[in-house]
């Protein structure tokens, strides 16, 4: 036996890492890691086994598996922690909106940037800051003329004299036309590069991805998809030619690529901290080619007593004369499907996003009238948002405003609850889709979500 013992791989060393992909399935090193529960993470390839069953004569009706198409599974959960969330709600919605509260050194765009647009031009050479790793941010038009959600942020890969700005790994997610209706716009201008100091604070929003063009330019209103990296250490696997050709594991961690999440769940009682689950599909899982680094966050989770809940213009606290909230859960879910086709490979044609949808749960724990009830009886269908911030907790660590939005909700089920010492109802509800929550994208929504941190972009 060696020094120390055999080789044993503790769970609490694993840790899984994300990353956007440039290209759908091509597995990319994870840029953050993300903190999740030890006992949550359960990535599962499932490859399908193709049954000979056909009777020979003989007593037994299972002859030979054949291996079939292929993908995989994955589900996690934890506290939040919300500088990396972002990439799994890009993921779900696909339409995100970026605004930095300050930015210096303007510059004029000229020309149109289009959907998975990877490159602009100034109207003049471009200011000496705008280098290769800067960020920048590409102004709004005025509302007036089109939808205001239409700021994004992009990192700067490279410049050209020919005042050309290019940013490979983040492209356009909106249409940046120069005029409308043959009108110029004179706010199609780069607002400026993005201050990333100690103060700075990005407005990230998501709604729905309703443009034909969807992410990166390519036709069916499809999000982004991600790699997802699972780091256990384990670094030796079977190698003997009997086997096949499998690879000896050197990096110790398994990439699934092309990750789509079906769902987001975020559960807020009042006396535990945010939590989030997630599930979904992706295709095999392939081994690291090279070595990954674990940048782990240091953000903190919020707790879910500091949250502000709304419904129906009334906000809900310990100071009204309707109820307070000891519970609420919210989730967004996406109707999935993958696809196999006959094309000689086992890997999925694609794993297509379907409709997206909004829904949850409010406890009114304890309640003080009957307006949960009256809700549902009524149909009263009205505007709801849950906002869950650390503003004003000491130590909080970063900064970090969550907030839930739906224009239009359906409470389509009210339970009153008597199970403990005071009275409560229970109340489902259902994001009704509107045209008030919608991104740069345009079209109708169920819902949104808005994340102040102080990360640049997803």
């Amino acid at each position: 036996m060696a020094l120390g013992g055999p080789n044993i791989y503790p769970g609490v060393l694993s840790w899984l890492g994300i990353a956007r992909e440039q290209t759908v399935g091509t597995p990319v090193n994870p840029v953050i890691t993300h903190p999740l529960e030890q006992s949550s993470f359960e990535p599962e390839d499932t490859p399908r086994f193709l049954k000979d069953n056909a009777i020979r004569g003989a007593m037994t009706d299972l002859f030979y598996e054949t291996l079939g198409v292929e993908s995989a599974t994955f589900s996690f959960g934890g506290p939040n922690f919300l500088d990396s969330h972002g990439y799994f709600f890009d993921n779900v919605f696909g339409d995100m909106s970026t605004t930095c509260n300050g930015t210096t050194t303007p510059a004029t765009i000229t020309g149109t940037i289009p959907v998975g647009g990877t490159q602009l031009t100034l109207s003049a050479a471009p200011p000496a800051a705008y280098t290769a790793g800067a960020y920048i941010q590409i102004g709004t038009y005025p509302s007036s003329s089109v939808q205001s959600y239409i700021n994004e942020v992009v990192l700067i890969s490279s410049t050209a004299v020919s005042n050309v700005i290019n940013f490979v790994n983040t492209p356009a997610r909106f249409s940046h036309p120069s005029a409308i209706n043959g009108t110029a716009i004179t706010g199609s201008t780069l607002t400026g590069l993005v201050n990333t100091g100690a103060n700075t604070t990005f407005t990230h929003r998501w709604a729905a991805l309703n443009s034909p063009l969807g992410y990166g330019g390519a036709y069916g209103a499809q999000p982004p998809t991600h790699t997802f990296t699972d780091v256990t250490n384990i670094v030796n696997v079977m190698t003997s030619a009997t086997y096949g050709t499998a690879p000896t594991n050197t990096f110790g961690a398994r990439q699934y690529p092309s990750g789509v999440l079906s769902s987001l769940d975020f559960s807020g009682n009042a006396e535990q901290l945010l939590n989030i689950r997630m599930q979904g599909s992706s295709w095999l899982s392939t081994v690291a080619t090279q070595a990954v680094t674990n940048t782990t966050t240091n953000s903190r989770p919020i707790p879910n007593w500091n949250s502000t809940v709304t419904t129906l213009g009334f906000t809900l606290s310990s100071t009204n004369t309707y109820a307070g909230i000891g519970e609420f859960n919210v989730s967004f879910k996406r109707t999935t499907q993958v696809y196999w086709i006959v094309a000689g490979t086992q890997t999925p044609y694609i794993i297509a996003r379907g409709p997206l949808n909004m829904d949850g749960s409010i406890q009114w724990d304890p309640t003080n009238s009957e307006l949960p009830l009256d809700m549902m009886l009524l149909n009263a269908q009205g505007p709801m948002s849950i906002i869950v911030t650390n503003s004003g907790i000491p130590n909080s660590g970063t900064p970090f405003t969550l907030t839930f939005t739906a224009s239009q909700v359906a409470n389509i089920k009210s339970k009153i609850m008597r199970n403990k010492a005071l009275i409560g109802y229970g109340n489902s509800f259902e994001g009704v889709a509107n045209n008030t929550d919608y991104g740069g994208s345009g079209g109708l929504g169920p819902g949104t979500i808005t994340l102040v941190n102080s990360t640049p972009t997803y």
